[in-house]
């Protein structure tokens, strides 16, 4: 069995690859003990036509034949698909929308607006009106039943929203949420506001509101292949309710924004979510034929090639934006099983950003601290492959989209992508032991039609008492991509991970995404890594594309990762495979009785072992009954029959080891989850029947409530029951989350964990006041156990940190 290691302080991130049961074993067992706050991680299992569109793929075409004949391996690898990717984007350019999009105008003003939810200047009285909402669900292609409008104003400095969103039954506005970056569409009566800034069509920031002024932003890459809400911009929001609805005023500093300074038109759709009658709309109305290709919290007002344009933009201050942000980190932590017992740290360093150009951004850091990031979830993994922990390191976060090359997601945020060619938390991470970084540096944005994102970080060696010895390694990333036509790009990245006295890493690849039509998409990759031993037999290569309508949603992956692939800046799921994957989803609207939908799901999912061709693991999946309620309410029901192959012994927990062969076993996968707006909510899993040649039962369940806006507590549990011959074993993962929200400045989180096959109980509790936008003061307090029970505890470290930030723009 493999155990996610618990990070005990919020800088140590875990390292994504997950812990197998005899790697704990033996690091108890005699082997000297990591760091007391990690756990050690090994690496992955291997286990009609426009010119301009036609030279561009030929001029790309060229400089990537002429850059690939010094290598001549990784060109024959990838030279096909570049051919195939030649052919397909001649077309792209001439892609137009006929769909008529609504417009309105942004009204400059010399006086800043307060930012009180009242609308009571004039200037309102005087700006156009974006109204005519249209309904997306629970019926599209109508009128929404909810009035709602907005205007914009601008500043020289500053971009205004005001909102008006009237309600026939104000008194059932539902606001329960507080605390910043919460899912509040998801929860609450809503607005959400999504810039195309660069009007590119594919790319946007998004900033989210509801009644009680509690703020969500996210960046947006490729209209959903990537989710940022880790990200966290600098803006301020005022509400009012009245018995007319409730009211909002945005005030967004154009220093939040990246942006094109000669393009005065941008991207522009507001989205409307009223909770009570789970009512969504959207100014640019979109139908639910559009192909969304959903990650974590995406909907579809973030397919910005629909969205409704915002004009007038112009005159706004020209400066180059500097952001300058010091910090003080304190540290008094003691470790009672250890001698000396006590230690103190007292750091400092500096972050600095620099707006290049306004599209171009150039980020530093020196002497890194990442004390104030929660600590992850702990996971449990009974299969042979790598769990995924997600980015949650501020100077790692904005702009991270535009590193994104590989596989798109499956859209299940539980289920780990397969491939990614760069994975941030490769870096300052090694084997679950924190790394400290020197320096770091960034340079991401804009030019024209390319996307630029240039990454440079040096982390220090680790030689300590009780640890593993880290060498001080350089790590580099270099993305490319051209933006053909209105939706689709090709583009092509390099990485290289360099450790001092140890053999370098390279990776190079080129990928393209085509999206001909707003109900179809496609892409393809091809990648080669390469290090001392030379590349043969290291090439990964993908393809795929998506078709939806209303009612239909179809989708084909295949990727594959030679035996020698090796991704070192990256995550790599399994290796050595071929794997296909296609889906298709029936989901017809009933809305009768209290049904809004049915759907009908079907999924087949195949690995080969790509250096022998034999099967690997074959997953299919029929879901025959999966019901949505009116009420936002879901239910599941689904047979998965699993074939898994095993080419060598599986210890799946310490001493119960599988022996090799070919196991073919099914069961039954029953899921379901409530409106999570409601004070009560719950979200829970169950997956029993055989399991290899035993049994197994698993139980998943979070259970929610909401005692006021202020107050938000979470109780998970994970239970796992396995039987085999070889032995039976169960493990369970507790979790406790209580959130008090005393405004949307000041917040305190508590998270508390207990993992029985760990044997690890963590506390975590972070206070986060927000004194001024952009600047922080968060205090910390760590405490892990040794815990064979729960009961039988012994704290191994404890520790109090406070960490000051300052926020300066010249």
């Amino acid at each position: 069995m493999r155990v996610a290691s618990y990070t005990l302080r919020a800088t140590a991130q875990p390292d994504s690859s997950a812990v197998s049961g005899l790697a704990v074993a033996e690091s108890l067992g005699g082997v000297p003990r990591p760091d007391l706050w990690h756990r050690e991680h090994p690496e992955p299992s291997r286990g009609g036509r426009s010119r301009d569109g036609i030279v561009s793929a030929r001029i790309y075409e060229m400089r990537a034949r002429n850059y690939m004949d010094s290598r001549p391996a990784l060109a024959r690898l990838l030279l096909p698909w570049l051919a195939i990717a030649a052919l397909w984007v001649t077309p792209v350019a001439a892609q137009n929308s006929s769909t008529l999009r609504p417009s309105i105008a942004a009204l400059p003003i010399d006086q800043a607006i307060t930012v009180d939810g009242e609308l009571t200047e004039a200037a309102w009285a005087e700006a156009e009106v974006g109204k005519d909402f249209a309904a997306r669900e629970p019926n599209d292609n109508r009128p929404a039943a909810e009035r709602t409008e907005f205007s914009v104003l601008y500043t020289p400095s500053t971009l205004y929203f005001g909102i008006r969103a009237f309600d026939s039954k104000p008194e059932e506005i539902v606001a329960k949420e507080m605390q910043r970056d919460a899912d509040l569409g998801r929860n609450d009566d809503a607005i959400s506001i999504v810039l195309d800034t660069f009007h590119d069509q594919r790319n946007s920031v998004m900033f989210e509101i509801n009644p009680n002024g509690a703020r969500t932003d996210a960046l947006v890459t490729d209209e959903g292949k990537l989710y940022n809400v880790e990200w966290d911009g600098v803006w301020a929001v005022g509400t009012r309710r009245n018995a007319q609805g409730w009211f909002a005023e945005v005030a967004i500093p154009f220093t939040s924004l990246r942006f094109n300074p000669g393009e005065d038109t941008w991207g522009l759709n507001v989205r409307r979510v009223v909770r009570r009658t789970n009512e969504e709309s959207n100014w640019a109305a979109i139908s639910r034929e559009v192909n969304i290709r959903a990650v974590g919290r995406t909907y579809a007002a973030h397919l910005v090639s629909l969205a409704g344009d915002l004009t007038g933009i112009g005159d706004v201050k020209a400066a180059r934006r500097l952001d300058v942000k010091p910090f003080v980190v304190g540290l008094v932590g003691e470790e009672p099983q250890r001698e000396p017992k006590h230690d103190d740290e007292l750091d400092a360093g500096l972050d600095v950003k620099w707006g290049v150009t306004r599209s171009l951004t150039l980020d530093l850091t020196y002497n890194t601290d990442f004390a104030q990031v929660e600590v992850d979830q702990q996971q449990v993994n009974i299969t042979r492959f790598s769990l995924f922990f997600p980015e949650k390191r501020e100077f790692f976060l904005e702009n991270a989209g535009i590193f994104e090359f590989g596989p798109p997601s499956s859209g299940n945020p539980n289920q780990p992508p397969l491939m990614k060619a760069f994975f941030s938390r490769r870096i300052g991470i090694d084997q679950g032991q924190e790394v400290p970084l020197d320096w770091g540096g960034r340079l991401t944005g804009r030019v024209g039609n390319w996307n630029v994102g240039v990454l440079g970080v040096s982390t220090d060696q680790v030689d300590e008492e009780g640890r593993r010895f880290v060498p001080d390694e350089l790590f580099g990333v270099f993305r490319l991509k051209r933006n053909l036509g209105e939706r689709s790009s090709l583009g092509m990245i390099v990485t290289e991970r360099d450790p001092s006295g140890s053999g370098f890493n390279r990776l190079y690849g080129l990928d393209l995404d085509y999206k001909p039509t707003t109900t179809s998409s496609f892409y393809l990759f091809g990648a080669g890594s390469e290090n001392e031993h030379g590349s043969d037999e290291s090439g990964s290569f993908g393809t795929g594309g998506v078709y939806t309508r209303s009612n239909l949603r179809a989708s084909l992956d295949i990727v594959q990762a030679q035996k020698n692939f090796d991704p070192a800046m990256g995550f790599l799921q399994r290796r050595d495979f071929m794997h296909y994957k296609p889906a298709v989803r029936f989901e017809p609207r009933v809305n009768k009785w209290f049904i809004r939908s049915w759907t009908l799901d079907a999924e087949l999912e195949y690995y080969e072992r790509e250096s022998i061709g034999d099967i690997e693991s074959r997953r299919i999946l029929l879901a025959p009954l999966s019901l949505r309620t009116k009420g936002d309410d879901r239910f599941r029901v689904a047979w998965v029959q699993d074939t898994e192959q095993l080419f060598e012994p599986f210890e799946i927990q310490p001493g119960i080891v599988i022996p090799p062969g070919l196991y073919n076993f099914d069961g039954l996968f029953i899921r379901g989850f409530s409106n999570s707006g409601r004070r009560f909510s719950f979200n829970g899993n169950i997956n029993i029947g055989p399991f290899f040649d035993g049994d197994r039962e698993s139980y998943f369940l979070t259970a929610r409530v909401r005692g006021s806006k202020h107050i938000f507590g979470e109780l998970t549990w994970n239970y796992n029951d396995v039987t085999l011959p070889q032995g039976d074993f169960e493990t369970t993962v507790y979790g406790l989350r209580v959130d008090l929200s005393f405004n949307p400045d000041l917040r305190l989180n508590t998270f508390l964990q207990y993992n029985d096959a760990a044997e690890l109980v963590g506390l975590n509790l972070r206070l986060n006041w927000i004194y001024k936008p952009g600047a922080d003061l968060f205090l910390v307090y760590n405490e892990n156990w040794d815990a064979p029970s729960f009961r039988a505890r012994e704290t191994f470290r404890r520790e109090l940190i406070l960490k000051y930030t300052y926020f300066w723009q010249p």
